[in-house]
């Protein structure tokens, strides 16, 4: 029996060294997730429907430029004069034939600044465009490392489930003889079935992960993903005040902000002209009078606008709604200023406390979890620790693995989100 137990044990030991050798493994290898997640990001960036609606939003806005700096349609119109009533289709009985053409000119001044306007527009929808591509990045990554992390703690939890297999079977031997009680049996059955439980939970959990690296790519919704490769968390340290700087230059919401701004006050511009100046109407026609002294003379017409009569206090209120807008996008601009500030502060704050953690979890918990378990395993065989210290030993190796590894994806999901923030990636340096 005595024999037969050792080599229980000794199996034990033997998925302990393989989990240990692949926990090991994690914390030396580089990041090797980057290339694979560069590939998902480039394929969202091309494929994403919200990313190309942006596109195109961009595309129409900048359509709209020269729209705006463009003349109205000029209007050509063919009359005839003095038909009798009498034959009213001879029209060889008119007196008068023409053929007028008119165009209407703005004020000097008023095209340049709807042109303005709409590039204003236009720069807002870029910088819209752009933020979304930040959005779908942050989420592309967000997914991809709940993907790793779902995929991890199934690895785990199937490697502790064997090795509660072999604990069961230890305490079934140890009861069979009378040298454990019952209890022993029933705990290791219970940590299986929870085991078994939590296994259920992440691989809900990645199915989920999965289903929105779909949604984000633009795939099938059932569409199956590999296993993300192992990576070494980054301990890269950055100051707050040169991201918050970077921020203030990068944000695209602060940049569609300041053009909403600017757009402001160029229509605020644009009301004040339509309430001070004309706009101008030329026309130009040919008369045909076959009853008239001359039979081909010709016309011209000069009309203009005159806002300074019954229209006065629609135009008076044209300005007074465009200086309620640019007070309204200056305190819109100070307040997306403050939210980015905030952001990054509390992105990175976030980020640090993030790398910490990991670094707590892969230079201290993880070995002191493996050296505390294998001692475990060797004082419950000589019987100098009940069954309960064993398996709160073995709770403990797994709860520090899955730590790790939730620290580590939770460290890549804050860069994410501090490069969200910011409005662009983390500098290099």
């Amino acid at each position: 029996m005595r024999k037969k137990t050792s080599l229980i044990v000794g199996t034990l030991l033997v998925l302990l060294s393989a989990a240990q050798s692949a926990a090991e493994q994690s914390l030396t290898l580089a990041l090797e997730a980057t290339a694979n997640l560069s590939d998902l990001i480039e394929q969202a960036l091309k494929a994403n429907p919200e990313i190309l609606a942006a596109r195109k939003g961009v595309d129409a806005a900048q359509a709209r430029i020269d729209q705006a700096r463009s003349l109205d349609d000029p209007e050509l119109d063919f009359e005839s004069w003095a038909i009798p009533l009498s034959q009213p289709t001879n029209l060889n009985l008119a007196n008068t034939h023409m053929v007028n053409l008119r165009q209407r000119f703005p004020f000097p001044g008023k095209l340049r600044l709807k042109g303005e306007i709409a590039s204003q527009e236009a720069k807002m929808a870029e910088a819209q465009y752009r933020a979304k591509e930040r959005e779908v990045i942050a989420s592309v990554k967000q997914a991809y490392y709940l993907l790793f992390m779902a995929d991890r703690s199934i690895r785990i939890l199937t490697d502790q489930l064997e090795i509660i297999k072999q604990i069961l079977r230890t305490a079934e031997i140890r009861y069979a003889v009378g040298k454990v009680p019952q209890q022993d049996v029933l705990k290791a059955q219970l940590e299986q079935t929870e085991l078994l439980n939590k296994l259920i939970v992440a691989r809900q959990e990645r199915a989920t992960a999965e289903a929105k690296l779909n949604l984000l790519l633009n795939r099938s919704i059932a569409a199956a993903w590999s296993s993300p490769k192992e990576f070494v968390p980054s301990q890269k340290g950055f100051e707050r005040e040169a991201l918050s700087q970077l921020a203030l230059q990068s944000r695209p919401e602060l940049q569609e902000a300041g053009a909403a701004m600017a757009q402001a006050e160029g229509s605020r511009d644009l009301a004040v002209r339509n309430q001070r100046t004309p706009d101008f109407t030329l026309g130009l026609g040919y008369w045909f009078v076959p009853q008239g002294n001359f039979e081909h003379t010709y016309s011209a017409m000069v009309t203009l606008t005159i806002p300074f009569f019954w229209t006065k206090a629609k135009h008076d209120k044209e300005v007074e709604e465009a200086s309620a807008r640019i007070a309204k996008q200056e305190a819109t601009y100070r307040a997306v200023r403050n939210l980015t500030l905030f952001e990054v502060t509390d992105a990175l704050s976030k980020l640090e406390a993030a790398q910490k953690t990991a670094a707590l979890y892969s230079q201290g918990l993880i070995p002191q979890s493996e050296q505390s378990f294998k001692a475990a395993i060797a004082a419950y065989e000589t019987g100098k620790i009940d069954f309960l210290s064993l398996l709160e030993a073995q709770r403990s190796l797994r709860e520090t693995k899955l730590g790790y590894y939730r620290a580590a994806a939770d460290l890549e999901q804050r860069s994410a989100e501090l490069e969200r923030a910011i409005g662009r990636d983390l500098p290099l340096q």
